[in-house]
């Protein structure tokens, strides 16, 4: 299987697909697909193509199976739901480069155990990693000056925020029962 994505000319990864053996990656300039012709939630992985400067709200919404996704350096915005519903991702890199994302990020993704979030984000979203039941790992740089309502909510109890010391991601941690590691 192979993954089809469309990236429009602005450099917005859309959506991704799933073709045949004879499918090809699609790159810069391509506007769209016909989404019937992929059933995009047999993805199993995904390697976004360097030069993708945003990836689109609800772009890998409901990949059940998908349990990894390489995010490029060249990626500055993750929209709101794009790994909603990715029920099989396990963990997740927020490269440097990026410095926003969305609402809903990676809600209900049941089996997210880490994220680390590299970038120079000053926001987390509304419901982020809400019911991410299996996350036990997050590290949340120091630029992080805001955490969206119920950033966390519907996550296990072995939840820990990696942050540094004076943080406001440690002092949203201690107000919120969830042990941090600086």
């Amino acid at each position: 299987m192979t993954v089809k994505f469309t990236v429009n000319e602005n450099s917005v990864l859309e959506k991704a697909y799933l073709a045949d053996e004879t499918g090809i990656v699609i790159s810069h300039g391509v506007r769209g697909m016909r989404d019937e012709d992929f059933d995009i939630s047999l993805l199993t992985e995904a390697a976004i193509p360097d030069g993708v400067a945003h990836i689109a709200d609800g772009a890998f919404a409901g990949c059940d199976w998908l349990t990894g996704v390489a995010i490029p350096d060249s990626v500055t915005h993750i929209g709101d739901r794009a790994f909603y519903d990715c029920y099989s991702l396990v963990t997740v890199t927020i490269p440097k480069s990026v410095t926003s994302m969305g609402n809903d990020l990676f809600a209900d993704c049941n089996q997210l155990e880490s994220v680390t979030i590299l970038g120079k984000i000053t926001g987390i979203g509304d419901r982020a990693f809400a019911w991410c039941e299996s996350l036990t790992d997050i590290t949340i740089p120091e630029s992080v000056a805001s955490i969206g309502d119920r950033a966390f909510y519907g996550c296990g109890r072995d939840l820990v925020i990696r942050t540094p010391t004076g943080s406001y991601a440690e002092r949203y941690a201690l107000e919120n029962g969830i042990p941090p590691i600086a």
